[in-house]
């Protein structure tokens, strides 16, 4: 069967459907990649065929949710805030984190306004090559919902594949549910007032399956997952990094404890220059280093110049490469520091690597795999706002040198190991295309 593959234009949203993308290859399946030529380039280093979509002059560049455009619709919506969270911190972070940064990247191409939205999202693109290529099965991830309006064009099955929680249809489910009080002041659920455009462009009535797929496959454990009705399909989250020449130093075995220190592919693109997120960076990267100066250990760095920047000194046990892809390095590392990024996270639970996440709620790193590494004993969240530089020393000692952060780390690995693979699941997902095509 033929299989496009929908990816809004990041690194951190192409490299999660990079293996399932290959296991349908393998399975003997045709597959592309559609999204704006700015990822283009990134496509084709995975070994896939990227179908560039829109005019690259007039496609907008993805900017991040920081920038002063994409703030626009999450500042309309929060006033809504308290209507939505209520008092429970976690309910409220994580309509926080849909709300600032998932909801502005899925208007950065799905602007409500409907003739905009049919230019920037390049829908008339993406319907013009569905009806040429006539994909059997469309797969998109959640910040690119145009998809699922394309694949009902054409006729062809379609599912979202997410990259972590999905706080889309928790949200949806929340808003819907609060909506339904008496006097309650919210409108159309976000995500409808974004497929809204398109669909009618089309001539369709918003529905489910269009927000949401006809089903998900999901890559998130059990645990971690936020309630949700939506149909869905397991698969265990088989990490791609990209690709390099293994370093020759990385050969021998390291004479002291190494640990990792990633901030992954998103802070890359969106933490440059002068922002607050790149100063957040540099002091965060400042602390890390300070703090293992004096530890019998080898710290490994994955930073770029950019993020080295603003770096003073680099202690003599501290090894910084531009570039190293995680599969590489995790298996000689007793310890892995990041951003809280779900890509990184997960990166380490093949090697049953203990993590240290220092939490800032709404800067640098994310609670949610702080929080799963606290439940599942597998490593430590640092609130980096209560915690000094002695506190990241002390937490560092303490997850090398207490062996239940390892045995955390691998019942998480044994947990991992129980989802079925991408391999496994391309017979599912055949089945599931000649039931849902031309639905």
């Amino acid at each position: 069967m033929r299989v496009m593959l929908a990816c809004w234009p990041a690194t951190a949203h192409l490299h999660p459907l990079v293996t399932l993308a290959w296991a349908l290859k393998s399975a003997g399946h045709d597959v592309t990649v559609v999204s704006t030529p700015a990822i283009s380039e990134e496509i084709k280093r995975t070994g896939l065929s990227p179908v560039a979509l829109g005019d690259a002059e007039r496609m907008p560049v993805p900017m991040g949710p920081g920038s002063p455009e994409l703030r626009r619709p999450a500042e309309e919506m929060a006033d809504l805030v308290d209507v939505l969270a209520g008092d429970d911190p976690h309910t409220r972070f994580t309509w926080e984190f849909f709300r600032q940064f998932l909801l502005p990247c899925v208007w950065n191409f799905h602007p409500t306004d409907a003739a905009t939205a049919v230019e920037v999202s390049a829908v008339d693109d993406l319907v013009a090559y569905a009806r040429y290529w006539k994909p059997d099965l469309v797969l998109w991830e959640p910040c690119w919902p145009s998809a699922a309006v394309a694949a009902k064009a054409v006729g062809a099955a379609q599912a979202r594949v997410l990259w972590g929680q999905d706080p889309f249809a928790w949200s949806s489910d929340l808003w819907n549910a609060r909506k339904a009080e008496p006097g309650s002041p919210l409108g159309e659920d976000p995500i409808a007032a974004y497929v809204r455009p398109i669909a009618e462009h089309l001539g369709f009535e918003v529905d489910d399956d269009l927000m949401f797929g006809q089903w998900t496959v999901d890559p998130a454990p059990a645990a971690m997952r936020l309630p949700s009705n939506r149909s869905r399909v397991p698969m265990r989250w088989v990490p791609f990094n990209g690709a390099d020449t293994v370093p020759s130093w990385l050969l021998e075995p390291p004479r002291r404890p190494r640990v990792a220190l990633c901030l992954g592919a998103s802070m890359r693109q969106f933490g440059r220059g002068e922002s607050a997120l790149a100063v957040g960076i540099g002091t965060l990267i400042s602390d890390i280093f300070e703090a293992v100066s004096d530890l019998d250990v080898e710290l490994v760095a994955t930073l770029n110049a950019d993020q080295l920047s603003r770096q003073h000194a680099i202690p003599d046990n501290v090894r910084t490469v531009d570039y190293l892809p995680l599969d590489q390095l995790l298996p000689s590392c007793s310890a892995l520091i990041h951003h809280g990024g779900l890509g990184t996270w997960i990166t380490g639970v093949p090697y049953a690597v203990p993590q240290l996440v220092p939490v800032e709620q709404w800067g640098i790193a994310s609670p949610i795999s702080g929080a799963f590494v606290t439940l599942t004993g597998s490593g430590i969240a640092v609130d980096r706002g209560d915690t000094s530089v002695q506190g990241l020393r002390k937490q560092i000692v303490q997850l090398l040198e207490d062996p239940a952060y390892r045995e955390g780390a691998e019942q998480v690995h044994q947990d991992w190991l129980s989802a079925p693979s991408p391999q496994q699941l391309v017979p599912m997902l055949e089945t599931l295309t000649t039931l849902h095509r031309g639905r």
